[in-house]
C-alpha cells in the first residue's frame, strides 16, 4: 500500500489524509502492497455481483435501495439522481405504474441501472412484473422464455412501447425481461443482457470491486467511467459517488499513484467549505461543512476517497449534482490557487 499522510486506519487498509507528512511517504514508500484486500460486502456489492458486462467493462452504474434511502431520510429524488435519466423516469412514474401494472419501483428491494450520461437499462428486484409483461405482449411484443424469465422485444432500439410511454416512462422498454420478482427495462439487447448478469460479473472487475469497497455503506450510488465524464479523459478509470445515512462519499479510482496523489490534494482544497464550485462559482460553504480525504490502494487499484459532511439544510444528493454538472472534473483537477479564485470555470 502506498501511504500519503497519516491520520487514521479504517475500513479498507490505511485510511489517510493528505497533509504536511510528505516525509512519511518517502520514509514508508517501500512498505509494499497488502497481500490481499478484504472483499466488498453489503447491498451495493451484491447488486454488482448480479450485473454482467465484464471483463474490462466500461459501464456507468446507478444503484439505490429504496428502503435504505427512506431510512436515511432522503427522498425519491436521490433515487432518480442515482439511476440517471431514463431510469429515473421509472421512479417518477411510480403512481401510474402501480395503478396500471401493480408494481411500485419505490417498493423494489433494489434498483440498478447501466448506461452513461443516461441509463440504457434498469433492473428492479423484488417486484412482480407479470401484469406489465401481459400488457407488453398485448401491445405487440414478441415473448420467449429463457432461463426462467420471459424476454420481450417490442419495437426497435430506444423505442418506448405505449404501455410504458403512457405511464410516463422515458427511453426504456424496447427490450425487457419479466420474472416473478424481477423486471428489466432496457434500450437494447446488450443492456438487457448486462442487467440479467450475462457475461463476466462486474464485481469481478478490480475497478468496480474497489469502487464498492470505497463507497461502503451507501444507500444510493452512481459510478461513471472516465471516458463518460466529459469528452476528455482524466487519466483515471472511474468516479463513484454515494449517499450515506450521514453524509456523502466521493471515490476516484485508477490511474497512477502520482495521479492519485494529485487528485487527493485537489479534493482536500476543492471540497473545502471555503472553496467555490468549479461549474457555478458559488461558495461551497453553502453545501459542504467539511471534507476528509484519504489515499489507499485496493487490489492494485489506486483509490482516493473523500467523505463529505453536508452543510446544515443541504438536502442529500449534492455529489450526484457535481456529476451531472461536470463540476467533479474541475474538483479532481483544480489547484489550490484556481479553486479559490474561479467564478465558474468548470468543464464544459
Amino acid at each position: 500500500m502506498r501511504i500519503v499522510g497519516l491520520r487514521t486506519m479504517k475500513r479498507v487498509g490505511w485510511r489517510l489524509t493528505i497533509g504536511a507528512a510528505v516525509a512519511v511517504t518517502i520514509a514508508l514508500g517501500g512498505c509494499g502492497e497488502d497481500s490481499e484486500s478484504p472483499p466488498p460486502s453489503g447491498p451495493l456489492a451484491n447488486a454488482l455481483a448480479d450485473i454482467g458486462g465484464g471483463a474490462n467493462a466500461s459501464l456507468g452504474i446507478g444503484w439505490a435501495d429504496p428502503s435504505l434511502v427512506r431510512q436515511s431520510g432522503a427522498g425519491t429524488e436521490v433515487i432518480a439522481d442515482a439511476l440517471g435519466p431514463n431510469a429515473g423516469s421509472v421512479v417518477d412514474a411510480a403512481v401510474q405504474l402501480r395503478r396500471r401494472f401493480g408494481f411500485d419501483p419505490g417498493a423494489a428491494e433494489g434498483l440498478t441501472s447501466v448506461g452513461g450520461s443516461y441509463a440504457f437499462g434498469l433492473r428492479l428486484e423484488g417486484v412482480d412484473g407479470r401484469r406489465l409483461g401481459r400488457a407488453l405482449v398485448a401491445a405487440g411484443g414478441e415473448a420467449r422464455r429463457v432461463g426462467g424469465v420471459e424476454l420481450i422485444r417490442i419495437g426497435d432500439y430506444a423505442v418506448v412501447p405505449d404501455p410504458l410511454l403512457n405511464s410516463g416512462v422515458q427511453g426504456l422498454g424496447a427490450y425487457d425481461a419479466i420474472g416473478g420478482r424481477l423486471i428489466v427495462l432496457a434500450i437494447s439487447d446488450r443492456a438487457r443482457a448486462a442487467l440479467l448478469g450475462r457475461g463476466d460479473r462486474l464485481l469481478d472487475e478490480p475497478t468496480y470491486r474497489a469502487a464498492a469497497a470505497c463507497l461502503g455503506d451507501v444507500v444510493a450510488a452512481r459510478m461513471v467511467p472516465d471516458k463518460l465524464l466529459i469528452s476528455n479523459e482524466q487519466d483515471i478509470d472511474l468516479v463513484a459517488v454515494g449517499v450515506r445515512a450521514e453524509g456523502e462519499v466521493l471515490c476516484v479510482l485508477g490511474g497512477t499513484a502520482e495521479r492519485a496523489d494529485g487528485i487527493a490534494a485537489a479534493l482536500e482544497t476543492s471540497l473545502a467549505p471555503d472553496a467555490r464550485d468549479p461549474s457555478s462559482g458559488e461558495p461551497l460553504g453553502d453545501s459542504v461543512a467539511a471534507v476528509d480525504v484519504a489515499r489507499s490502494t485496493y487490489d492494485g487499484v489506486e483509490t482516493v476517497r473523500a467523505e463529505v459532511t453536508l452543510a446544515k439544510g443541504q438536502p442529500p444528493g449534492y455529489l450526484f449534482g457535481t456529476l451531472s454538472r461536470g463540476a467533479v472534473v474541475g474538483m479532481i483537477n483544480a489547484s489550490p490557487e484556481t479553486i479559490r479564485s474561479i467564478g465558474g470555470g468548470g468543464p464544459n
